[in-house]
């Protein structure tokens, strides 16, 4: 099994999540305005931060993914994740997905993860596509992907299902060429 590959970069520390990070992701996982365009409801009990730590972690050891915590130098603070998931190796393309504790929003914190994280995928994991599913309200997520270069590629009518209604998709895609 391959070890977790940790990522630098000047503000950020991108490593495996661990137990201890529970609090740290519990503190913004439990806001509304972080889990509005979320597919899980804001977390009620530091238990649900434990565990969605577990699940990420599972599905790097199952090989479908990696999820990085973003931890901030200067204070020693997880501030967000960030990865892979649904990873198709065989069509060589795997989605994306990350979120922000909103006290960082609009440091550009994101953008420096995803960085070498995109780099990481093209060249660690053979990636020829990078997907983005947004919900296309959130602006600021759009801004972020077509800031690294990613295709708007059209709106997925009612594609996911999540806190009991259908929902829109916005589809981004980032073709290493």
């Amino acid at each position: 099994m391959m070890t977790y590959p940790v990522l630098e970069t000047e503000r950020l520390i991108l490593r495996q999540l661990t137990p201890e990070d529970a609090e740290d992701l519990f503190e913004y996982f439990s806001l509304d305005e972080v889990m509005e365009y979320y597919d899980l409801a804001p977390f009620k009990t530091i238990e649900e931060a434990r565990n969605i730590i577990k699940h990420f972690n599972s599905e790097f050891e199952k090989g479908k993914g990696f999820r990085w915590a973003l931890e901030l130098k200067s204070v020693k603070k997880v501030i967000g994740t960030c990865g892979y998931h649904n990873w198709y190796k065989e069509h060589f393309r795997a989605e994306i997905g990350y979120e922000l504790n909103p006290v960082f929003w609009r440091n550009s914190y994101m953008k420096e993860a995803l960085l070498p994280i995109l780099t990481f995928g093209f060249e660690s994991m053979e990636l020829h596509r990078v997907d983005a599913f947004i919900d296309p309200a959130n602006i600021a997520s759009e801004k972020l992907l077509t800031s690294l270069n990613f295709s708007k590629e059209g709106i997925l009518k009612d594609y996911f299902f999540e806190k009991g209604r259908f929902v829109d998709a916005t589809i981004f895609g980032l073709v290493n060429e």
